[in-house]
């Protein structure tokens, strides 16, 4: 029998940068409603919760998932490794998908690829390397017994929102697949998550010219529009990327090839 697999996109209202984020209208939809309805489309999973905190703020959020039929889990507003444990724990999850909130484009086709190939090989932690995290495109496979022994071991900086880093800085202590983006999709230039008013503009424009009912937006589609227009990159060109991030993508280099168990 299939190990249980459960995609827990992780939201809340509060964000140093863009505060709110997870309710910007996306042609006429809340950005958090897109999201969770996209990843209610993956295949090969049990089903999608949404992992937010328990302060009263996120009330909104939780709401939005209630609509959709998805699950809410609510735990610790800072700890999200925390977070993301206590709620694979709750549904029984051997698995967990972590999706980020402020992804709206996450793809759908890479997701379900990185869950193949996390359960054929026994990982602990399958993900895409390397600057294609600059995108805001990708998920991660985790193991539930994985996320324990992380926040276990770690500290507080890594159970921060960069709740991988402790797998990425000791990858001798977990098995960790590699994964790989699909032809045409890898376009690191591109800066398709939401963490700044630029990136909110962005996306608002991509969706204004591709969303219609009954149609879910695909990455291909944004990217193939931003490609088609120059203008539309440019709106966030000069965006900057989370000092953890770029921190997370620097560690790469030492995962890509190592001696991993």
């Amino acid at each position: 029998m299939t190990a249980p697999v459960w995609i827990v996109v992780s939201a809340r209202m509060a964000s140093s940068r863009r505060p709110g984020k997870a309710l910007a209208d996306l042609a006429g939809r809340p950005l958090l409603d897109v999201l969770l309805d996209r990843m209610r489309a993956v295949r090969g999973v049990s089903g999608v919760v949404l992992a937010t905190s328990v302060r009263p703020e996120n009330d909104a959020l939780a709401a939005i998932a209630e609509r959709q039929g998805v699950g809410v889990f609510r735990g610790d507003e800072d700890d999200v490794l925390r977070r993301h444990l206590d709620c694979a724990r709750f549904l029984g999850a051997e698995h967990v998908v972590r999706v980020t909130g402020d992804n709206p484009l996450t793809d759908v086709e890479t997701t379900e690829a990185l869950i193949a190939q996390h359960l054929a090989e026994g990982a602990d932690y399958t993900y895409v390397p390397g600057d294609a995290l600059l995108m805001g495109i990708l998920s991660e496979v985790i193991s539930t017994e994985a996320l324990a022994r992380a926040w276990e071991r770690g500290d507080a900086r890594h159970r921060s929102e960069l709740m991988t880093l402790y797998m990425k800085e000791h990858p001798a202590e977990f098995r960790i697949a590699l994964g790989t983006l699909a032809a045409g999709l890898y376009r690191p230039r591109y800066r398709l998550t939401v963490d700044e008013p630029e990136d909110v503009a962005l996306v608002q424009a991509l969706f204004a010219r591709l969303a219609r009912p009954g149609h879910r937006v695909t990455t291909r589609e944004a990217i193939a529009l931003m490609d088609a227009d120059p203008s539309l990159p440019a709106i966030n060109a000069t965006a900057s990327h989370k000092a953890a991030t770029l921190r997370s993508v620097a560690l790469d280099s030492h995962i890509v090839g190592a001696d991993r168990r």
